[in-house]
């Protein structure tokens, strides 16, 4: 039999989210302000953090996605169903992160290209190109709105489904706790609070990580994973 992938992804690609996070040069700045920071910075170096942070989205999703294909293969018809649904939010989510790293990327290349007024391939001037990035810029942030919704639900419905087909002991609770964690991550576009954000995204990389190398340890299985074999 195979090595099982999960657990390595699980733990592995929030820490690459993780390192592009804290790196990334922009805080709780907005509008202008954010631009601005990203003008200044140099054009590759932000390129690699967000390809850091690409490769550490896809493997922590395909991680979780995964984990609910493991889940589903020792679940009833309506633990399937949900988990379903859960892997729908999952891919959602997934898509919102591509969406707003896109946005960001498209900011980042506009102010890469000169200002030429005589030149198709250029911008006509300073305006015009401030235009095009802020409007890029917005275009990322309504992805990343939505995005602690989508991630934050997955996660509820992985952690409800668990509890529902085991009962939890000990390390088994790790599953539960994504149930509260992933609803105060959904809640962070209510919120709309920097702070609150800062707290809350940290804690639900924690909880991916400390599940992943609870699983890498022996000490935690996939809920129905006795089951199916």
């Amino acid at each position: 039999m195979g090595r099982d992938l999960v657990p390595y992804m699980l733990a592995g690609g929030p820490i690459l989210l993780m390192v592009a996070f804290f790196s990334w040069p922009q805080t709780n700045e907005v509008g202008a302000d954010a631009i601005k920071i990203l003008m200044e910075e140099e054009r590759m170096t932000l390129m690699i953090m967000l390809a850091i942070a690409t490769t550490g989205i896809v493997i922590m999703f395909g991680g979780l996605y995964l984990l609910i294909q493991k889940m589903k293969k020792g679940a009833g018809e309506m633990h399937q169903q949900m988990l379903t649904v859960a892997g729908m939010c999952i891919i959602a989510a997934l898509a919102l992160f591509m969406a707003g790293f896109g946005g960001n990327v498209n900011s980042i290349n506009a102010n890469d290209i000169e200002v030429d007024a005589d030149d198709d391939l250029a911008w006509d001037d300073e305006a015009d190109q401030m235009t095009s990035i802020r409007v890029s810029w917005d275009a990322a942030n309504s992805g990343w709105a939505m995005m602690p919704v989508m991630w934050g639900m997955g996660m509820i419905l992985v952690g409800l489904t668990a509890f529902m087909m085991q009962k939890p002991s000990g390390a088994d609770y790790l599953w539960t706790l994504m149930m509260p964690v992933g609803l105060g991550f959904s809640m962070a576009p209510i919120m709309n609070n920097p702070s609150y954000f800062d707290i809350i995204f940290p804690l639900t990389m924690l909880i991916h990580i400390v599940i992943g190398g609870m699983m890498i340890g022996g000490k935690l299985s996939a809920p129905g994973a006795a089951a199916a074999e």
